[in-house]
């Protein structure tokens, strides 16, 4: 798994660190990303370009995205 934590990050790098390393994962990779909000425009290009995410926000507010371009990982099994 690859974890990137942006929720400290300033805009828009949070987007571009996470679509490069979208465009740089193995099929099987799963990307963990710490975002302080849903990053909605993110969703649209990971859908445009063939990819699977689920994101959730856990108890501290933070949102968690898990982003595959595997279609066979179910990633609303994940919790981390």
């Amino acid at each position: 798994m690859i974890e990137i934590d942006a929720r400290e990050m300033e805009h828009p790098l949070p987007l571009e660190v996470t679509v490069e390393g979208f465009r740089n994962l193995k099929d099987s990779e799963v990307i963990h990303l710490i975002h302080r909000r849903e990053p909605l425009p993110l969703f649209e290009i990971i859908s445009k370009n063939g990819g699977f995410y689920h994101s959730y926000q856990s108890d501290d507010e933070a949102w968690h995205i898990l982003i595959t371009r595997d279609c066979h990982i179910n990633l609303e099994h994940f919790r981390v």
